[in-house]
C-alpha cells in the first residue's frame, strides 16, 4: 500500500494506465531486429507532427503576442531538426534496438548530464526546452494520447507522474475512474481537476510509476491518501463496499439537487461553482448550483493546443453562461503563473516566490493584445449583462 496526499475525497477501483513513462521507466525490453524499421517510422512519424505542430504554434503565437513570446518555439523546432540529436535517437534504436520512448528516455538523461556540467545557467536551463521536445513527440508515441485511440476501456484509473489539462482533455470522455500522481499537492492541476470531476485522486504518491504497470487492478481512497496495487481478495471486497457507499452517498446528494439551498436557521444563500469549463459547469448545475462563482479561464489555454482565438472564447464562454440559470456566471481573466505556466508566456522569468510574482494581472500587462483579446471576448459573449470589477493589490493596476 502506497501512501501520498488525500486531493479528491471518494474510493474508486479500476484498471490501470500509466502515462508519461518516458520519464520514469519506459521500458527496457529490445526490439527483434525486424521491428527496427517500423520503430525508426514511428520515431520520424513523431517528429514530422511535432515539427508542424510548433511551426503552427510559432506561428499563432506570433501573430497574437508578437516575436519575442513566440521565440520559444524557433528553440524547440531547432531541437526536432538538430542533425546531431536526431541521430542519437536514430542510431539507438537502429543500433542498440531501443524502443523510441527508451531512447527518447536516454536522450533526456544524456543532455542532463552534459549540461550539468556547465558552468553556465543559461546552458544548463535548456534541458527544459529539451524535455519539453521529448514530451510532445512522446504524445505522438503514446496511444493514451491519441483522441482515437481504443487503449481506454472499462473504469481506469490514471497514473501520471503529473496531470495536465491538455491531458486531461486528450482523455475525452473515457470513464476515469481516480487518478494518482507522484508530484502534485491539493492545489496542483490533477487535484483540481479531479475536484471539479468528483473522481477520487491522490497525489504525491512517490515512485508508483516504477511500481505500477497499464492494466494493473488500482485501488485509489482519496479519503486517506491510500493506493493500492493488486490488492488480494480480501481486501479488494473490502475496498469495493467503501466504493459502493461513497457512489450511494453521491447519488443521495444529487436526489437534492432541485431543493432550495438554505441554511438549518432558514437563510436562503447562493451555491455557487468554481469550474474549469463547460464540462464542470453543466456537473454543478446538476448538483444544484445556481450558477458559477469563478471560472478559471486558464484551463481554457493550457488545455488548448496553441492559443485560443478570440472567436473561440467567445463561443466557449457564451456556452458556459448558457448553461447557467439566469445566465450567473463570474469569469475571471487569465491567471498564469506560479504552478501554472503556457509555453508562450512567463519564460525566463525565475523568482523565489513565483506565486507573487510576475503572473495573472501584472502577466496580462505585459502582454496587453492577448489580454485585451480575452476582455473583448468575455464583453461579447456577456453582452450586454456584463460588468468588469478589477480585483487588484494596487491603483496603478485600476
Amino acid at each position: 500500500m502506497f501512501k501520498g496526499i488525500a486531493v479528491s475525497p471518494g474510493v474508486s477501483i479500476g484498471t490501470a494506465y500509466c502515462i508519461h513513462e518516458v520519464f520514469v521507466d519506459p521500458g527496457r525490453a529490445l526490439l527483434e531486429p525486424s521491428e527496427v524499421p517500423a520503430e525508426l517510422a514511428r520515431f520520424e512519424n513523431a517528429r514530422k507532427k511535432s515539427i508542424s505542430d510548433v511551426r503552427g504554434l510559432q506561428k499563432k503565437v506570433e501573430t497574437q503576442l508578437g516575436h519575442d513570446a513566440a521565440a520559444i518555439f524557433a528553440v524547440h523546432e531547432s531541437i526536432l531538426i538538430d542533425p546531431a540529436l536526431v541521430g542519437k535517437v536514430r542510431g539507438w534504436i537502429a543500433d542498440e534496438r531501443l524502443t523510441a520512448p527508451a531512447a527518447l528516455a536516454r536522450l533526456i538523461e544524456f543532455y542532463r548530464s552534459l549540461l550539468d556540467r556547465s558552468g553556465d545557467d543559461y546552458l544548463r536551463e535548456r534541458i527544459a526546452d529539451i524535455r519539453d521536445v521529448v514530451e510532445r513527440l512522446t504524445s505522438y508515441l503514446s496511444a493514451v494520447l491519441q483522441k482515437d485511440s481504443g487503449v481506454l476501456s472499462g473504469p481506469v484509473i490514471v497514473i501520471a507522474d503529473e496531470l495536465l489539462p491538455s491531458q486531461v482533455l486528450m482523455l475525452g470522455e473515457k470513464p476515469v475512474n481516480g487518478i494518482v500522481t507522484q508530484a502534485g499537492s491539493q492545489t496542483s492541476h490533477a487535484a483540481i481537476i479531479a475536484r471539479s470531476r468528483g473522481i477520487p485522486a491522490v497525489s504525491g504518491v512517490r515512485g508508483i510509476l516504477a511500481q505500477a504497470k497499464s492494466g494493473d487492478t488500482i485501488v485509489v481512497d482519496g479519503r486517506e491518501g491510500h493506493v493500492v496495487i493488486n490488492p488480494d481478495t480480501e481486501m479488494l471486497a473490502a475496498f469495493r463496499k467503501l466504493e459502493r457507499e461513497f457512489v450511494n452517498l453521491r447519488d443521495e446528494l444529487a436526489h437534492n439537487h432541485d431543493q432550495p439551498a438554505v441554511t438549518a436557521d432558514g437563510q436562503a444563500i447562493e451555491l455557487l461553482a468554481n469550474i474549469n469549463g463547460l464540462p464542470d459547469a453543466k456537473a454543478a448545475v446538476s448538483m444544484g448550483a445556481s450558477g458559477v462563482g469563478l471560472y478559471r479561464t486558464e484551463y481554457l489555454y493550457m488545455a488548448h493546443p496553441s492559443v485560443p482565438s478570440e472567436n473561440e472564447q467567445i463561443v466557449n464562454y457564451r456556452e458556459v453562461i448558457a448553461a447557467c440559470p439566469n445566465h450567473n456566471v463570474t469569469i475571471r481573466t487569465l491567471d498564469i503563473g506560479g504552478d501554472k505556466t503556457v509555453p508562450f508566456l512567463g519564460r525566463g522569468y525565475h523568482e523565489a516566490n513565483p506565486f507573487m510574482g510576475w503572473r495573472s494581472i501584472r502577466l496580462s500587462f505585459e502582454y496587453p493584445e492577448f489580454f485585451m483579446s480575452q476582455i473583448r471576448a468575455i464583453l461579447r459573449a456577456a453582452a450586454p449583462d456584463t460588468s468588469i470589477q478589477p480585483n487588484v493589490d494596487s491603483s496603478p493596476y485600476i
